[in-house]
């Protein structure tokens, strides 16, 4: 579906672009394919948590009290336990590496953008500048003593 939006709204996005000065061709893109991966990503996860928790069985609800008792009780569980039970243990695996896996995704979108490495030669050139490195001859020079380092 999201395909067939991102083709529907190829031209508004013309429109779009007059009136937002910050949005580009290639930001609009990159964000559809993040929401594009997002979803692809968020169903099957959705799906497998829901089958996941359904095989535990459904708890009846009690009261408030009950459902926020021992809110600040943190559960520490030897890994030796934990390890032993698969569905617990591919679960708090998924979550683990589920976050890092996203991170990466993200990152991989806009930090390789052309905006994005304007700021980092930017960062580039303002540290080099601080610490005194000359581009031009390659060297580190004493601002106090006028001499090359």
């Amino acid at each position: 579906m999201n395909i067939y939006i991102l083709y529907k709204r190829t031209r508004q996005f013309r429109e779009l672009k007059s009136f937002g000065q910050g949005i580009n061709r290639g930001r609009y893109f990159r964000l559809m394919a993040l929401a594009s991966i997002d979803a692809f990503g968020s169903i099957p996860l959705a799906t497998y948590v829901l089958v996941r928790n359904s095989k535990m069985g459904v708890v009846p609800w009690k009261s408030w009290a009950d459902t926020h008792s021992n809110y600040s009780r943190v559960i520490q569980i030897p890994a030796s336990v934990w390890k032993n039970e698969p569905l617990e243990a591919n679960g708090l695996e998924m979550f683990r590496w589920v976050i890092v896996a996203c991170a990466f995704i993200f990152f991989a979108f806009f930090g390789f953008g052309d905006e994005a490495f304007k700021h980092y030669h930017l960062a580039y050139t303002s540290i080099t500048r601080r610490i005194g490195y000359s581009k031009s001859s390659g060297t580190l020079h004493d601002s106090s003593h006028g001499y090359a380092i």
